[in-house]
């Protein structure tokens, strides 16, 4: 700025008048040149609105196009022979067909997850897989209709784009990918079709900016990437007019539809040429800049013939006397002077300012010399340099001082004074701050160093400041420096700064919520953990009423801050509970006055320690006591039936009454210890099986998917197991040792149904006369406690039984085998819980490809405790030392009975098994590394089936 304003004051007089002349021409010729411009932006508007009416054209065909295949693609997901997934001549012969009936499509695949052709139209794409291809990975991953880019076909070896769509099973998963091959002659035929001004060229390009088609000259373009201005807009937010070359160089005004846009998946564009348009628009331009230029130089022309006679010369003879006055020769004087009234007056106010300055300058060195004397006495240092930094003249405090004359102190003597260690840093300081006025640029020295005290033999800490003296020309004339003794101040800043720190650092670590209240319960000071309990940051606590900055807790906890602050004693321990953000909370809050020097309270400290987690934890285990002795009395209430049933049916035979107690009995109790074990909340069906058959294990097989039977099903359940092995091992097909026992169970619908099959045993001629207890008991538990029914089949080789069971038997929903996922991982139900969100969601995307069912990620306590006690029961979890800076040993406690094992994230990033020991996972370690640390850890802890809710 300072530039242009000494250019602009260089300028000639007659130069302003010109500026003046043009100023006053500028308006007009804007005028010109705005009208020509409107002109040449309507035309071009008129063109953009027509390509954007061209454009939406092309794209409407396109957009039919893609709803045609899209429908197709579903239509054809509905046939039989595609829903089955697997290689068969007439999915083959349906896709063959496809093709046939549509001669847009060169070919038709059905396609597995992995990218192998399971069906196709043509032979020759059987051995082609597309798993590479974009478009099948976006099918995947969205699970949506995608439109793929260009490419020769592997199969046809012709030119084409391909439509993709998913193949989904009953469930809604995706599990294939159906796709059509479109033509690309075909879509050029198509666009040059369409009726287009002559020279224009509409183009398509797929989602990677590959032109499919183009309607001037596609054999140059097709295949080959867009423009870079095409590429720019290709994924624009909305459609949208360029005007710059095409792909064949030609200018033209193109309106386009990005692929955000219907049709979705395909940039379309036309353009309209605009050479005719564009050359009378330059033509009335350049008439314009002419005529303007033709003015602006007969104006100057003028205007330096009329003002080089009337004011140049007066102009002269002041810049005369002004250069006198720069060398301070105040004695010049202006005088009469020549060019009219204006000129003369400007010169006696000339002279009239020297007069004025002049003796301002006088009275300049008066001051200066009552200044040196008043310096000279001054209790602080004061040093003078010249020009060049190099010491002059010193006060008489720095002689007192330092014990240096004014001859020891001279150039750089003054030196000697300083500290060692500050010595070569005062002097670069010096140094910079002299280049720097050298440069014109901020010159001010400034700089903290120690002074050796020569009388008390100490050193004392002093600021200097310094700055140039200047010549009325600018140029540094000599320096100043003052030094001010600050010692006592900086130590007592120093003090204050690591009181300071160190209170800060006290309420950054503590593990509660600590905050200060002055007397009218405003806040002081606010550590971050307490500050996140109230939703804001320190800083909007600072200087806010308590009532203001927590509402739902302020009517709870002020009377107790106003009776600290009116008796000064504190109140400890007061435990309560209240609403925060609309979640129950519950605190343990302690109150403390905080006095000043005079013993008066000035203020209320609170220390306030989160126990919600605590409180949900005794409410948890009050709950599980409670569901405990309801468990037992319904187990007694069962034994007191078994106990007359059986001595109805023993009669006095009291050895046998028993023994068939005890057996029954021993089964209710071992159902009984597998579901204390999970919590009461459910067990698997394989191992109620494998209990109640361990003496027979040789001789039976076991097969069906992974269920788990609901508690209140449980002993009912084990009950039926037991009465049938019981009649087996007497009478059936276990009684001998050529016998076995095959137990096969699947789902049908919403019921699960287990096959009871002997053989080998004893051959049943004919079903038995009689009905026993054992017989009536497993009627009635598979009817009305398993909400099923029973069905005997007295086949000659052995017993057949069909036990189906409803639904209500089962926890959770009734879902398919997860067999095909292998591994220890797979079914296993794992909480996450982190505070950190990317590394929480890596966690929970790494498990889920594992096949284990994930809960979570949580990112606290609360909710992690909240997701285990709707869960019930899970495999194992993944958690930090801390969540949101609170220990998470609570959260531990709670999973050492729900989980079979706890993974603890170190702070250095290793996963390590708090019990086992288990090899730890260092930082950055790979999805794989902890997918295994935690198989490792399941496998160590054995083969318990996985937990379901």
């Amino acid at each position: 700025m300072q530039w242009l304003r000494r250019k602009a004051s260089a300028l000639p007089l007659a130069v302003w008048a010109v500026i003046g002349l043009v100023l006053a021409l500028v308006p007009a010729a804007f005028v010109q040149v705005l009208l020509e411009r409107e002109a040449r932006i309507e035309r071009t508007q008129q063109l953009a609105e027509q390509a954007m009416r061209f454009v939406r054209l092309v794209g409407q065909q396109q957009t039919s196009m893609l709803e045609g295949a899209s429908q197709l693609l579903s239509s054809m997901a509905a046939h039989d022979a595609i829903r089955a997934l697997r290689p068969d001549p007439a999915c083959d012969a349906f896709l063959a067909r496809i093709v046939a009936a549509n001669p847009r499509y060169l070919t038709a695949t059905l396609l597995d997850r992995q990218g192998q052709p399971v069906c196709v139209a043509h032979e020759t794409a059987r051995q082609v897989n597309l798993g590479d291809r974009q478009h099948f990975q976006e099918v995947l991953r969205s699970g949506r209709f995608q439109v793929g880019s260009y490419s020769i076909g592997r199969a046809t070896g012709q030119r084409s784009f391909h439509l993709a769509a998913p193949l989904r099973d009953d469930a809604g998963q995706v599990i294939g990918v159906l796709a059509l091959a479109l033509s690309v002659d075909w879509l050029i035929r198509e666009l040059q079709e369409i009726p287009l001004p002559p020279g224009s060229a509409s183009t398509i390009a797929g989602p990677d900016g590959v032109v499919l088609a183009r309607s001037l000259d596609p054999e140059r373009f097709v295949g080959h990437p867009m423009s870079p201005v095409g590429m720019e807009v290709l994924r624009a937010p909305a459609p949208g007019i360029i005007d710059a070359p095409a792909l064949d160089g030609v200018r033209r005004i193109a309106a386009y539809l990005p692929v955000a846009v219907e049709p979705a998946g395909l940039f379309v564009s036309v353009g309209l040429e605009t050479t005719a348009l564009l050359r009378d628009a330059v033509y009335a331009d350049r008439r314009a800049a002419l005529m303007i230029i033709g003015s602006l130089l007969l104006t100057f022309v003028l205007a330096i013939l009329v003002f080089h006679g009337a004011v140049e010369r007066p102009v002269r003879r002041l810049l005369a006397v002004v250069r006198n006055w720069e060398a301070e020769d105040w004695s010049a004087r202006v005088g009469p002077i020549a060019g009219g009234r204006e000129f003369s007056k400007l010169a006696e106010a000339f002279d009239s300012m020297a007069e004025s300055v002049a003796s301002r300058e006088a009275a300049r060195l008066r001051a200066q010399t009552r200044m040196q004397a008043v310096v000279a006495v001054a209790p602080q240092i004061v040093l003078t340099a010249d020009q060049h930094g190099q010491v002059d003249w010193t006060n008489r405090y720095w002689e007192e001082l330092t014990g240096l004359s004014l001859a020891d102190s001279r150039g750089d003597g003054w030196l000697a004074a300083v500290h060692p260690e500050d010595r070569e840093g005062a002097a670069a300081a010096w140094r910079e701050a002299l280049d720097r006025a050298a440069r014109g640029e901020q010159e001010q020295f400034s700089r903290e160093m120690r002074i050796c005290q020569a009388a008390a033999e100490q050193w004392r800490w002093f600021l200097f400041t310094g700055a140039p003296i200047r010549t009325a020309a600018g140029r540094p004339a000599a320096w100043t420096a003052v030094g001010l003794d600050y010692h006592e101040r900086r130590e007592a800043e120093a003090d204050r700064a690591e009181t300071a720190a160190r209170l800060r650092a006290t309420y950054e670590s503590a593990p509660v919520g600590l905050c200060l209240l002055d007397r009218e319960l405003r806040f002081v000071a606010i550590n971050e953990m307490l500050a996140e309990t109230n939703g804001h940051s320190p800083a909007a606590h600072v200087g806010q009423p308590l009532e203001e900055i927590a509402p739902e807790v302020a009517p709870v906890i002020a009377p107790y801050m106003r009776q600290v602050l009116e008796t000064g004693e504190p109140v400890e321990s007061v435990e309560m509970s209240g609403m925060l953000h609309g979640e129950p909370r519950s605190w343990l809050c302690s109150y403390f006055p905080v006095r000043d020097e005079r013993g008066h309270v000035t203020g209320v400290s609170s220390a306030v320690v989160d126990i919600t987690t605590r409180k949900r934890i005794e409410a948890s285990e009050r709950m599980l006591s409670r569901e405990v002795d309801h468990r037992a009395q319904n187990v007694l209430s069962v034994v007191r039936g078994l106990v007359r049933l059986s001595a109805a049916e023993a009669d006095d035979d009291v050895p046998a009454l028993i023994e068939v107690l005890e057996g029954r009995i021993a089964a209710l109790s071992r159902v009984h210890n597998v579901l204390a074990q999970e919590r009461w909340v459910s067990v698997a069906l394989s191992e109620i099986l494998q209990q109640e058959l361990a003496a027979v294990r040789g001789q039976v097989a076991m097969e069906g998917p992974a269920l788990r039977i609901a508690a209140d099903a449980a002993q009912p359940f084990g009950l039926v197991v037991h009465e049938l092995a019981t009649n087996s091992m007497k009478y059936g097909a276990l009684s001998s040792a050529a016998g076995c026992l095959s137990l096969q169970w699947r789902l049908q619908g919403q019921e699960v149904v287990l096959d009871w099959i002997e053989q080998g045993g004893p051959e049943i001629l004919e079903p038995p006369q009689r009905i026993g207890l054992g017989s009536l008991l497993i009627d009635a538990n598979a009817g009305a406690q398993l909400a099923g029914r029973i069905e005997r089949r007295w086949r000659r080789e052995g017993l057949h039984c069909v036990l189906t069971m409803g639904a209500t038997a089962f926890a959770g929903e009734l879902r398919p085998d997860m067999s095909a996922q292998t591994g220890v991982l797979a079914g296993r139900r794992v909480l996450v819980a982190d505070d950190q969100p990317g590394r929480a969601a890596a966690f929970g995307a790494a498990l889920r490809e594992a096949g284990c069912e994930v809960l979570g990620p949580a990112p606290s306590i609360e909710e992690a405790l909240a997701a285990l006690e709707l869960a019930g029961a899970v495999d194992a979890a993944v958690l930090p030392a801390t969540l949101r800076g609170v220990s998470v040993q609570l959260l531990r406690q709670a999973l050492d009975r729900r989980a079979v094992a706890t993974l603890l994230l170190t702070a250095e990033g290793g996963l390590l098994d708090d019990d086992e020991g288990a090899p730890g996972l260092p930082e950055g370690g790979s999805s794989a590394e902890l997918r295994a640390a935690l198989a490792a850890v399941l496998g160590a802890r054995g083969s318990a089936e996985p937990a379901v809710a």
